[in-house]
């Protein structure tokens, strides 16, 4: 079984999880700020850093392909 790949993925489809991922990222912000207890604010807080990078790696993609002329 292959692996998810940044690199496998069309364009279009990397531009598509991002705008997934940021929503994810804002989302986990908001809930933080609602979390009950402090270890429900650290969850959100860890699972919102967790998709940032997640969203840099994508975003890191989109600018290689830029830059070298892959885009699709």
């Amino acid at each position: 079984m292959k692996c998810w790949n940044v690199r496998d993925q069309t364009t279009e489809a990397l531009e598509n999880l991002l705008r997934r991922k940021y929503a994810e990222i804002k989302a986990d912000a908001k809930a933080a700020t609602m979390a009950a207890t402090i270890e429900e604010a650290k969850f959100y807080i860890e699972a919102k850093f967790r998709a940032k990078a997640f969203a840099n790696d994508i975003e890191l993609e989109l600018i290689r392909r830029k830059y070298n002329g892959e885009e699709e």
